[in-house]
């Protein structure tokens, strides 16, 4: 069983995002919120205070979801704005593993349930996409690892003795594909499976089989209790089957997103003001397909939202999503993203009676 260490891969990237930032006058705290490459660079002083995001975590098959863009423009926006700003704060946090490897997975949700944005007035975030656009939609996410644990024996001598944990993971896969049926058709349910570990030889009964489950819900509430019963019906196929089971939350549940209208009406003007169309997925009327730890910041300030075009119709975590995401392919654009974030955080800076706008929609969203 090959273990990925992804996670490792990260000091080297948020250690240039930092030293960069630093040579500009940051001031950078690091570890931050208890995470080796997660960190909060501010320049300036008092109000208001604007969060930029970095992601900078890659998958197996490199950046395939183009979160080194995503670092770059998050520093060339924060330089842009600290050039120009004549007050207020600039702070930008670096949060590894958006993608939920290893053990900083989720770190935005982590940083959000730990009130690091608390004296954030909004946050806008960045992310590379087949189409221009701006606001967000997600789905709430939770992934988990089941490891069932049995006992070996030969296969054809002596069964008998042994406990087959690879079967208890097999009728487990099975009884989870099943579950969608519980699901109302309006909750979006996604369930994704992938077994990590299901023995070493076909002559001896598996005495280990691990596999890991990826739950998906447009409602957070109703994805925990979907959770929950995932959890006990594992549980009781484990106890028939003799086997142990161990369960190991892998992340942070991700939210759903809840999008700030205001602040993404002026990217859309600023986009728009550079000869850009974009789509605006807040008013359209389309599923969310994706899901993100940015979603869990976005319920505790008001977070607007760039998906910066890098080509047409890639395929997410893909070979050529990776290609596309290229710097020397994608710069021009990335600038222009750049412009228009630099120029919405500005304007909310600078005018209080839109900042005052996003803050009243964001206040009101539940009542």
């Amino acid at each position: 069983m090959v273990t990925l260490n992804l996670e490792a891969r990260e000091y080297k990237s948020s250690k240039l995002i930092m030293d960069e930032l630093q040579k500009e006058g940051f001031i950078i705290i690091n570890p931050y919120m208890d995470m080796d490459t997660a960190f909060r660079a501010e320049y300036g002083v008092g109000t208001p205070v604007v969060g930029i995001l970095v992601e900078y975590d890659a998958l197996p098959n490199g950046h395939s979801c183009g979160h080194n863009l995503i670092s770059a423009w998050a520093y060339g926006t924060a330089m842009v704005v600290k050039s120009l700003l004549s007050s207020g704060k600039i702070v930008v946090f670096g949060t590894p593993s958006e993608e939920g490897i290893g053990p900083y997975a989720g770190s935005k949700a982590r940083m959000a349930a730990s009130n690091a944005f608390k004296d954030i007035d909004f946050v806008i975030g960045m992310h590379p996409d087949d189409r221009w656009a701006v606001g967000s939609k997600a789905l709430a996410d939770s992934e988990m690892e089941f490891i069932f644990h049995g006992k070996s024996a030969h296969m054809a001598a002596s069964p008998c003795y042994g406990i087959n944990a690879l079967d208890a993971l097999v009728t487990s896969y099975s009884a989870i594909n099943n579950m969608r049926d519980w699901a109302r058709s309006d909750r979006n349910i996604v369930v994704g499976m992938v077994i990590r570990d299901g023995g070493k030889a076909s002559n001896v009964v598996p005495d280990r089989a691990a596999m890991e489950v990826d739950l998906r819900s447009n409602s957070s509430i109703f994805l925990k209790k979907f959770v929950g019963k995932i959890k006990k019906l594992v549980n009781g196929i484990s106890e028939g089957y003799g086997t142990t089971l161990e369960i190991k939350d892998l992340m942070p549940v991700y939210t759903e997103y809840r999008a700030n209208h205001a602040i993404d009406r002026i990217l859309y003007e600023e986009l728009a003001g550079i000869g850009i169309n974009p789509v605006n997925i807040d008013e359209l009327d389309e599923p969310p397909n994706g899901s993100t730890d940015e979603a869990n910041v976005s319920l505790v300030v008001p977070t607007g939202h760039i998906d910066m075009k890098i080509g047409t119709g890639l395929p997410g975590h893909s070979d050529q999503f990776r290609e596309a995401a290229d710097p020397h392919r994608a710069g021009e654009n990335l600038m222009l993203a750049i412009h228009a974030a630099s120029s919405a955080i500005l304007h909310l800076m600078e005018d209080r009676k839109s900042l005052n706008e996003i803050k009243t929609e964001f206040d009101e969203y539940d009542q």
